[in-house]
C-alpha cells in the first residue's frame, strides 16, 4: 500500500513520437534571419552557402622571399653581382602580389640581398616558371561551396565564410521558449531563504540549457501559487513566446494549479512519462504551440529539460538532439533501478589505475543529502527501461558532462 504507481507509461522516446505528432513548429518559428559573421558563432546556418571571391586574386608569393624572371635561369644561376631591385628582382613576402614581369619566387633563405642592392644566391638555387608562386584561386575559388545548411557555425567556420566574401549570414531563428517558475516557497538566488521557503534554481540552470540547445530563454518573474496570476503569466507566455515552460505544480496536489490550467488551455498529450525522478513532467500543445510542465525538483528538472526540451529545441531549429560522449568505467558498488523506469543517477567519475577500463564510477544519491554534489558532477548514466541495476566491478558506460582532462 502507498507505493507509487510506475507502470503503464509511455517511454521517452514514445513521449516525444507522439507529442511531434501533435505538434509542428509554426513557419514564423523556423524563419530565417540575417546576422553579422561576429554575432554568428553557434547559430544555425540556414541555408548552403557558395564563395563570391576568388583569392589569390591573381597569383601570389608561396614564401617570404624575392620575386624573379624565370627567364634569366634558363642556364643555370645567372650573375646576380650586379643585380638591382626594382630591376632584376621585387621583394615579395607570403601571399603578396607582385608585378607581372615576375614569374617565380626564391626562398629569402637562400637569397642574401647585398647593401647596394645586389643578391648572393645559394649554389643549390634552381629556378623554374612558377616556382614558389600560388595560382590565382589556389586558396578558394568563386562558387566553391562553403558550408552547408543545417550546421553549427564554428569559430573556423567565421574564416571559411570571411574568406568566401560573405559578411551577413543566413541562420535559423532561435525559438523563444518562455520559462515560468511557480511556487509560493520559492525565492530568487541570491536571497537567504527563511523557514517554508527553498531557492529558485532551476530558472538559471534551464535558462542557460536553452541558451545552449539553441534557444532563446524568455524567464519570467517567479510566480506564486495563485491561479489568477499563473493564468496572466501564461497568457503572456503564449502571446509572446513559441513554446512555455512552467516549472512546478505537475503533480496533482492541491496547489498543482498548473496542471488544470493547461487541461483547460490546451491539448494534453502526456502527463507522467517513464523517467524519474521527473515522472508528472506534462506534454500539451496550446495555441499550436508547445506547453511543457517541468518538475519542479532540481535533479527533475534538469533530465527533463535534457530529453524534452532540447528535442523540441531542436525540431525547432531541424537539427539532431546532441549527446555526451560516453566512457566505459568500473562500478563502484551495486545500484538498482527501477526497471518500468529510465533513472538518471549522476556520477563522481575517477581516474583509478586498477580498474580495467582506468575508470571507477561513484554513484551519487540526491535523496540522501547529495544534492549539490549531484548537480557539481562530471559524469551521468541513464538506466535503459528494463534495467533493474548491477553489481560492483561491473563495466558500465557513462556519460561525460566534462571533458576528460577535468577528470580527476
Amino acid at each position: 500500500m502507498g507505493e507509487k504507481i510506475m507502470d503503464g507509461f509511455p517511454s521517452r522516446e514514445e513521449a516525444l513520437k507522439d507529442f511531434f505528432a501533435a505538434w509542428e513548429p509554426a513557419a514564423e518559428a523556423t524563419a530565417t534571419e540575417l546576422v553579422s559573421l561576429d554575432e554568428a558563432v553557434g547559430r544555425i546556418l540556414a541555408r548552403a552557402l557558395f564563395s563570391i571571391n576568388t583569392l589569390p586574386v591573381v597569383r601570389a608569393s608561396a614564401c617570404d622571399g624575392i620575386a624573379v624572371k624565370s627567364e634569366a635561369f634558363a642556364n643555370g644561376l645567372p650573375d646576380t653581382s650586379t643585380w638591382h631591385l626594382g630591376e632584376d628582382y621585387v621583394r615579395a613576402d607570403t601571399g603578396d602580389d607582385f608585378p607581372d614581369a615576375y614569374d617565380a619566387v626564391i626562398m629569402i633563405e637562400k637569397a642574401a640581398l647585398q647593401p647596394d642592392g645586389s643578391v648572393i644566391l645559394d649554389d643549390d638555387v634552381q629556378v623554374q616558371p612558377g616556382t614558389n608562386v600560388r595560382p590565382a584561386g589556389s586558396t578558394i575559388k568563386a562558387g566553391a561551396p562553403l558550408m552547408k545548411a543545417g550546421l553549427p557555425i564554428r569559430p573556423t567556420d567565421l574564416a571559411t565564410l570571411a574568406m568566401g566574401g560573405v559578411t551577413m549570414v543566413p541562420v535559423r531563428r532561435k525559438p523563444r521558449i518562455a520559462f515560468i517558475p511557480t511556487g509560493s516557497e520559492l525565492v530568487p538566488a541570491g536571497i537567504a531563504p527563511r523557514r517554508g521557503q527553498n531557492v529558485d534554481t532551476n530558472s538559471l540552470m534551464v535558462k542557460h540549457l536553452l541558451h545552449e540547445y539553441g534557444a532563446e530563454p524568455l524567464i519570467f518573474p517567479i510566480v506564486h501559487d495563485d491561479e489568477a496570476a499563473l493564468e496572466r503569466a501564461f497568457t503572456e507566455a503564449l502571446a509572446i513566446a513559441d513554446a512555455v515552460i512552467i516549472n512546478g505544480g505537475s503533480a496533482v496536489g492541491e496547489e498543482d494549479f498548473n496542471v488544470r490550467m493547461i487541461e483547460r488551455r490546451g491539448r494534453v498529450v502526456h502527463h507522467y512519462i517513464a523517467a524519474v525522478p521527473g515522472r508528472p513532467l506534462m506534454m500539451a500543445v496550446a495555441n499550436g504551440k508547445p506547453v511543457i510542465d517541468l518538475p519542479g525538483p532540481t535533479l527533475a528538472a534538469y533530465f527533463g529539460a535534457q530529453w524534452c526540451l532540447q528535442a523540441i529545441v531542436a525540431r525547432f531549429l531541424g537539427i539532431p538532439v546532441l549527446h555526451h560522449p560516453t566512457v566505459k568505467a568500473r562500478a563502484a558498488a551495486d545500484v538498482s533501478c527501477p526497471p518500468q523506469m529510465a533513472n538518471i543517477a549522476r556520477v563522481n567519475l575517477v581516474h583509478d589505475e586498477e580498474s580495467p577500463t582506468g575508470y571507477t564510477a561513484h554513484f551519487l544519491n540526491f535523496n540522501a543529502g547529495d544534492m549539490a554534489a549531484c548537480m557539481a558532477s562530471n559524469a551521468q548514466r541513464v538506466s535503459p527501461l528494463g534495467e533493474r541495476g548491477f553489481a560492483a566491478e561491473d563495466i558500465i558506460d557513462v556519460e561525460l558532462l566534462r571533458s576528460e582532462e577535468y577528470i580527476d
